[in-house]
């Protein structure tokens, strides 16, 4: 039973110390955190992919979503368009950045790459 309470006092403590002495650094802290886990949420959609690729496709090399879904390898252009429709925005500036991005995503989650 003094265990329970000597943990509980000692996170009480750091808790005071964390949030109550430096509010600004805690609440930045959460906001990475946030950041981080949309990223992650982003990431882990094959469709996200998708649309980064078809944003590439169709605003640099003037690639149809017919184009596009055979580049690509999808049975269908309707997924492009849906991809593309659910991620309205491209978040890299060219096809190598986006490729390395998802490579270092890949290497994270344990799966082997070429590169």
């Amino acid at each position: 039973m003094t265990n329970q309470n000597f943990d509980l006092q000692a996170a009480l403590e750091k808790l005071h110390e964390e949030d109550w002495l430096h509010p600004d650094q805690s609440a930045f802290q959460d906001k990475m955190t946030v950041q981080e886990v949309e990223t992650e949420k982003n990431y882990r959609q094959k469709n996200y992919w998708l649309a980064q690729f078809s944003h590439l496709l169709m605003n640099q090399y003037q690639q149809s979503s017919h184009a596009c879904a055979r580049i690509l390898h999808q049975t269908s252009h309707k997924n492009i368009t849906r991809a593309v429709a659910r991620y309205p925005e491209s978040d890299f500036a060219t096809l190598k950045d986006v490729q390395e991005s998802l490579a270092a995503y890949a290497r994270q989650q344990g799966v082997k790459t070429d590169g």
